[in-house]
């Protein structure tokens, strides 16, 4: 590999770079430390290792089962209070850590979610969870969590509202790391309806279909200008 596209690949990977370089520098610090540094980091591995089988479990059962309507009327930009209480509801009983939370969160927002429900099933999920909230009322006190949890909520909703302003959900799938970022963005692009009137059985597999095999960009019958023209610009890579 020569010099040229060794630091194309850092710069690719500008987290784990850091992170090894991060390491390095604690090595040569302290020795002791990065041990115990490099052992807690292979404890929370071990521990994804266990937990994230059942996260793509749930992904898997939400992207077959849950239809984008319903997803969207749930959580999308129209369900206003419905769709933030719903979000509150979902993070609170909600099952393990917070990295947990981003590939379900991702999911839902492929389907339609809007991203400052995103935003409150996140913060939910992190600060007013209910495992956590019935061990803070045995050690502070069931007043404190109470009033805790009364001004909290408030504070996870608006701090929603106020990002779904600032950040997109088309910016958020554009710089996406993961693989098929382009039928990602195609699938946001498509009606959603998954009618099947395009002879494929949902959305999604349209968008692979217009990736991957080169179909008629004009595939489905139920577009409308303003997706046809966001389709085009997208298969064309402008």
């Amino acid at each position: 590999m020569n010099l040229g596209k060794l630091l194309g690949s850092l710069k690719k990977n500008k987290i784990a770079t850091f992170t090894i370089f991060a390491y390095i520098v604690v090595f040569v610090y302290s020795p002791y430390l990065g041990l115990d540094s490099l052992k807690m980091t292979s404890s929370y591995f071990i521990e994804m290792l266990q937990i994230l089988p059942a996260v793509f479990v749930v992904m898997g059962l939400v992207e077959v089962w849950v239809s984008r309507d319903t997803i969207m009327g749930i959580f999308g930009k129209g369900s206003g209070l419905k769709g933030r209480f719903a979000s509150v509801l979902i993070g609170s009983f909600s099952a393990g850590p917070i990295y947990a939370a981003f590939p379900v969160c991702y999911t839902l927002l492929k389907k339609g979610s809007a991203v400052s429900n995103i935003v409150i099933i996140l913060s939910a999920w992190a600060v007013v969870k209910m495992p956590m909230l019935i061990v803070e009322a045995q050690f502070m006190g069931v007043s404190f969590m109470i009033v805790r949890y009364i001004f909290t909520v408030p504070a996870i909703i608006m701090i929603g509202v106020i990002t779904g302003k600032i950040v997109s959900k088309e910016n958020i799938i554009k710089n996406s790391s993961k693989e098929g970022l382009l039928v990602e963005r195609i699938e946001l692009a498509l009606p959603g309806h998954s009618c099947g009137a395009c002879d494929y059985k949902s959305c999604r597999e349209t968008a692979r279909a217009l990736v991957l095999e080169d179909i008629d960009p004009n595939v489905c019958p139920v577009a409308d200008e303003s997706n046809k023209k966001e389709l085009r610009k997208l298969l064309q890579g402008t």
